[in-house]
């Protein structure tokens, strides 16, 4: 039994744990997220995901209706009527002439019907089913796969905004530099109050382009928050990409990645899928040349009973001695229906035909997409070297003509254009790291 002192005691323990939980989440929550987190919160998230894992799931709940249609069908029918009047008309009972009775009719039926031969309509149906299931698989997957290609470029658009920005900072701390620097050779005598006003000038100007990086790194880290479906983007960062990893790997030959893709990427595999499932259309819809037969058993029985005067007996009793049992095999043979099983077959071929072709495409097209994804790699790779290297030499020069300006052997224009070229190169080198990144990103998905 609880005490008040151990309820007090647990009270205490339960006051000092909850803030610790809540400090150790909130933690987690200021963590930066990492691609790969992004990645999985979408896929969790994701609108159009879940749509489309709920057309697999009407696709399965289709393809087990067409696997349990060839089960018989069992129905029970009961009836209670209440008859005034001409009793033999109203109830079905035969008598030798019609008599005038004010009664209840009681009746039931059990009836078992199966179909035994259908010219294969349930067999193709389930066919067809089954291939619609894993073209709504392989659409969910390529679905998947173009979210992984969405995510990352949003990602890595904000990593370029943010490194922009920090590019910005950079230059405005220069030119603050820069700005004491003229200003201490101004009161040494050594350079015109002209050079100060330019000097500040550029400071000005700097400060304002890193307001507008930083703006631009907002509103990047916003559309990807958005794309998540965050609830809101307080408290969201991102962490920045291993760059010796992500820079360091090989380029995959656009060949090899078009033999495994032409035959395992979703947008292929769906397209397969719909070629097959419109062959079993046309054999579902050329079952309605076929006659079909059909088993059927039934059981009825009935009671009646007039308002005034006795009736026919126990009402089990009776129902027992009036049921009738019924075994029957049907054969419905179609003649003509006015052409509607020609058009069907028709129709099944031209989407057939239609299917064909929109699997060609997407080959073609898929062709397409790995060739311009890798040469638009190689070229983001070949940039990124070169402005590697720009940058590298412009950071020399602008150290060089820092240098001589200090020692008065330079203007202040000239130590401007170099830290103008400084800040391009450096631009340069943030844009290019950062389209080589995705590119190969992308060149990762197909992979995969």
């Amino acid at each position: 039994m609880m005490t008040l002192k151990s309820f007090r005691g647990d009270v205490k323990r339960i006051s000092v744990v909850i803030p610790m939980l809540l400090a150790a989440f909130t933690a987690n929550a200021q963590q930066p997220w990492t691609l790969d987190d992004c990645l999985q919160y979408a896929r969790e998230n994701n609108i159009d995901l879940q749509k489309r894992e709920i057309e697999v799931e009407l696709s399965k709940n289709s393809l087990n209706t067409a696997k349990n249609d060839w089960l018989p069908t069992i129905e029970f029918t009961a009836a209670q009527q209440f008859s005034f009047g001409n009793a033999s008309a109203s109830t079905g009972v035969m008598a030798t002439e019609p008599f005038d009775a004010n009664l209840s009719y009681t009746s039931g039926s059990l009836n078992v019907e199966m179909p035994l031969f259908d010219g294969f309509l349930r067999k193709n149906r389930q066919r067809s089913a089954d291939w619609s299931v894993k073209e709504a698989v392989a659409s969910l997957d390529h679905a998947h796969k173009n979210l992984t290609i969405q995510v990352a470029t949003y990602y890595l658009q904000v990593l370029y905004e943010q490194g922009m920005a920090e590019v910005a900072e950079a230059q405005v701390e220069a030119s603050r530099r820069l700005c004491e620097k003229t200003h201490a050779l101004v009161e040494d005598g050594k350079s015109p109050k002209s050079d100060l006003a330019d000097a500040e000038a550029q400071l000005a100007t700097d400060e304002y382009n890193l307001t507008a990086c930083r703006g631009k790194a907002n509103i990047a880290l916003l559309s990807l928050s958005q794309l998540l479906n965050l609830p809101s983007k307080d408290g969201f960062s991102i962490a920045d990409i291993d760059d010796e990893r992500a820079l360091g790997q090989e380029l995959l030959n656009p060949i090899d990645l078009y033999t495994d893709a032409s035959e395992t990427h979703p947008a292929v595999v769906a397209a397969q899928a719909a070629v097959e499932r419109s062959k079993f259309d046309i054999e579902t819809a050329r079952a309605g040349y076929y006659p079909r037969i059909d088993f059927r058993a039934s059981l009825n029985t009935y009671y009646f009973k007039p308002f005034k005067g006795p009736g026919e007996g126990p009402f089990f009793s009776r129902l027992n001695k009036n049921k009738s049992e019924l075994l029957g095999i049907h054969l419905t043979m179609p003649i003509f229906n006015r052409f509607s099983t020609r058009n069907e077959i028709r129709r099944a071929k031209m989407q057939l035909t239609q299917s064909q072709l929109q699997l060609s495409d997407t080959q073609q097209r898929l062709r397409k997409e790995i060739d311009q994804a890798f040469y638009n790699a190689l070229d983001a790779k070949d940039r990124y070297l070169s402005a590697q290297k720009s940058q590298d030499a412009c950071e020399i020069a602008y150290s060089y003509e820092s240098d001589k300006y200090e020692a008065g052997r330079s203007t202040i224009y000239d130590l401007t254009q170099a830290t103008q070229r400084l800040r391009e190169a450096r631009e340069n080198a943030v844009q290019a790291k950062y389209e080589f990144i995705i590119r190969q990103k992308i060149l990762d998905v197909y992979a995969q």
